[in-house]
């Protein structure tokens, strides 16, 4: 799933959404993925959260002075990340946010991509707790917490930030009907009759908390809510079409929202005043340097005195971590042979931890013939050998992605949570079966001759597979199945595309089939599908909910616009999976996944390769006590704290 910054379905990421989760666009997406984001497996909250036994308790307010002691270059926490360009700025909604923005700046709770033990599975930060009524939302605020500047931090800076959120086209304002702050400690979030208060709070914990002295005067001065509230009421949420989307950008609640968007992303406070245990002290295109500060509500448990930011790239940071000039990397996946030196040094380590979150797939465009034919998609089904190419594709015989044992659109660790076993049973698995996928072609009317495939046309059953360069991973990928489509009579060739504009040309078409990390979807199982074919505009995967209704779909996919899904008969796929994202009750949600598990899994419009991972990768020449491998939800982070944060405040980590 991804760290969408809104409701419905056709979400974009966040420019500030921080640098891991499964999204990290050249963070590759793995532990280190590469492409959009992400996310997670989302138990539903209890009707009141707390912090539990992990909850960082602090010690009352502190003085606001700086806590980072001695010499940086001998102890700060040292993190490897993927170079920025100069025009980054201390706004987590700016095109190009500050590097690890959020060891400042905190948001109200901890959102990890595998849940944290227990009834609460989001760590609380900011606000101390929870409750979730039949049509409400109420937080409670920590009240030791302050802004660096020593004012305390109180639900008006909550309320603004908010606000903020909404000025950034987050649809959680599309759910919500008013916000109210019953005194400086006190945040009331009242909810529309449809919308489901898990899925609001979901998103609201996601929100970075920014001070009003600075962002205040961003928000219009009119009534901004009400601005917000009308605008979705517009656009139409659970029902949108082409005409309310555009009406809601071109009506006067919707040039109001876009001139403070554009007012907001140009934003550069400095200094930037946060609110989190780490001050900035300076970036720029070298290096970003953060150091402690004492007023932070759990500054004793924050054991690195100051964090330091790296520009690198993968070969870089692969040498820095075996020769322990950083303690982490958090953009790269490295092939088996590094992965065995790694763990050779007995100081560098490399792990993996599966996610309940994403795919890597393979995207047939329809209008590339004779992909529109699902014989032709079934057929490579059966052909690749999804259990050996996750052995080869990174060099060895470490399996560091998880094979998909039944292509049907959702990560399979989170499709168990959804799916019985005996529903597994009923899907297609499309075993590595040659004569299956020769029986399915001859069927459809393709024919074999010398060897070579050929259409229903008459024409060579050839094309080319389009993988990004610089991700090794999906390069290899491309040559395995390559080979093993030659070798059963497909004339198949690898092109690496510039990966600056690689996704770009998939949503626009341009290629026949490609690769890329799927089902990045947040919240209910549904949002999974919907990532994929149920996004509101264009560019998309799939038909938007834009669509017009005439013309082609100059989309990655292009499958639709209407279908039959089992179980829920004859359905526009964008507009129902919409709707499920937004208005579908949790006892609903196994009905839906099945449902759209079972379309999928039949037609084929991408075929799941393997399950995508959080790769752990760390040095222990300077830092020790680093979290277990089995603590998943601190390896995991998406959004809220730095996850080197959250490892402080519950007990991890130590300068040597």
């Amino acid at each position: 799933m991804w760290l969408g910054k809104s409701l419905d379905a056709g979400a974009r990421p966040p420019s500030g959404s921080h640098r891991t989760g499964l999204w990290r666009a050249p963070q590759a997406v793995r532990r280190t993925l590469v492409g959009l984001a992400v996310l997670m497996l989302v138990a539903v909250a209890a009707q009141a959260c707390t912090g539990g036994s992990g909850s960082g308790g602090g010690s009352g307010a502190r003085s606001g002075g700086s806590g980072g002691s001695g010499n940086p270059g001998t102890t700060a926490y040292r993190i490897g990340a993927m170079a920025w360009g100069s025009s980054i700025a201390n706004n987590p909604y700016a095109p190009t946010p500050t590097p690890h923005y959020n060891l400042s700046l905190l948001s109200l709770g901890v959102v990890s991509d595998w849940n944290r033990p227990g009834d609460n599975p989001y760590y609380p930060e900011l606000a101390k707790s929870w409750k979730l009524a039949q049509h409400s939302i109420t937080f409670a605020l920590r009240p030791d917490a302050k802004w660096q500047d020593g004012q305390p931090l109180t639900s008006k800076d909550v309320i603004t930030s908010f606000r903020a959120a909404g000025a950034d086209y987050n649809s959680v304002w599309a759910a919500i009907t008013k916000v109210s702050a019953p005194d400086d400690h006190t945040v009331t979030v009242d909810l529309q009759s449809w919308a489901v208060p898990q899925n609001a709070l979901l998103h609201l914990l996601q929100i970075v908390i920014v001070p009003d002295t600075q962002y205040g005067s961003l928000i219009p001065a009119t009534d901004f809510d009400q601005t917000l509230i009308s605008y979705w009421k517009t656009y139409n949420i659970l029902h949108p079409t082409a005409a309310s989307i555009a009406k809601a950008g071109s009506g006067p609640d919707g040039k109001i929202v876009a001139a403070a968007a554009a007012k907001l992303v140009k934003f550069n406070p400095d200094p930037m005043i946060g609110n989190g245990p780490y001050k900035l002290q300076s970036a720029n295109v070298s290096g970003v340097l953060y150091q402690k500060w004492d007023g932070f509500f759990d500054a004793t448990k924050i054991t690195a005195p100051y964090v330091q930011i790296y520009p690198m790239d993968s070969s870089t940071e692969y040498g820095a971590i075996i020769g322990g000039s950083i303690e982490q990397e958090l953009d790269s996946q490295f092939n088996d042979p590094q992965v065995t030196r790694m763990n050779a040094t007995g100081t560098a380590h490399y792990g993996v931890i599966p996610s309940p979150v994403q795919q890597e797939s393979l995207v047939f465009n329809f209008n590339h013939y004779p992909f529109n034919l699902l014989a032709a998609r079934q057929a490579l089904a059966y052909v690749i050998d999804r259990h050996d190419l996750v052995k080869r594709d990174m060099g060895g015989d470490l399996v560091q992605d998880p094979a998909e044992e039944t292509p049907d659109g959702i990560n399979y660790f989170l499709a168990k949570q959804y799916l019985k076993p005996e529903q597994f049973a009923q899907l297609n698995h499309y075993p590595h079966d040659l004569a299956k996928a020769t029986s399915v072609l001859q069927a459809a009317g393709f024919t074999k001759k010398a060897g070579k495939w050929y259409t229903p046309k008459g024409t060579p059953f050839s094309f080319t597979i389009s993988e990004p360069n610089g991700l090794s991973q999906f390069v290899q990928d491309g040559l395995i199945i390559a080979g093993y489509l030659k070798a059963f009579g497909i004339d198949v060739k690898v092109e690496d595309v510039d990966a600056a504009t690689y996704t770009t040309k998939q949503e626009a078409g341009d290629f026949a089939v490609s690769e890329w990390y799927m089902d990045w979807g947040q919240g209910p199982p549904m949002a999974d599908f919907a990532a994929t074919f149920g996004e509101a505009s264009s560019p998309s995967w799939n038909y938007p909910i834009s669509y017009s209704g005439s013309g082609p779909c100059n989309c990655g996919i292009g499958i639709g616009p209407e279908a039959d899904v089992p179980g829920l008969g004859h359905v526009n796929i964008a507009s129902e999976l919409n709707r499920e994202v937004n208005q579908a009750t949790p006892d609903t949600w196994s009905k839906y996944t099945w449902a759209w598990a079972q379309w999928v899994n039949q037609q084929l419009p991408i075929l799941p390769l393997y399950n995508n991972a959080f790769h752990t990768i760390y040095q222990t020449n300077r830092y020790t006590n680093f979290p277990p491998q089995s603590q998943k939800w601190l390896w995991t982070v998406l959004s809220g704290a730095d996850e080197t944060v959250v490892w402080m405040q519950n007990g991890y980590l130590k300068l040597k």
